[in-house]
């Protein structure tokens, strides 16, 4: 079992252990991973009670509207 422990989260839920893996999470970003992270960041904003739930709404179809193929 991997007793590491995070030196910080990503949106308060998104676990890095190490500057490299944070690096490499910047630069290896995949169009699936970029559109996970933008999920990630609306939900942690909107926990944070920076969208309203009708905005929160809006980002949200917004977004699976730019992800219909």
């Amino acid at each position: 079992m991997d007793e590491r422990q995070p030196i910080g989260y990503l949106f308060n839920n998104i676990p890095y252990y190490t500057q490299e893996h944070l690096d490499s999470i910047l630069n290896d970003l995949t169009k699936e991973q970029s559109l996970f992270f933008i999920g990630q960041s609306i939900n942690y904003a909107y926990t944070q009670g920076i969208y309203t739930l009708l905005e929160a709404e809006l980002v949200s179809k917004s977004i699976r509207k730019l992800n219909e193929k």
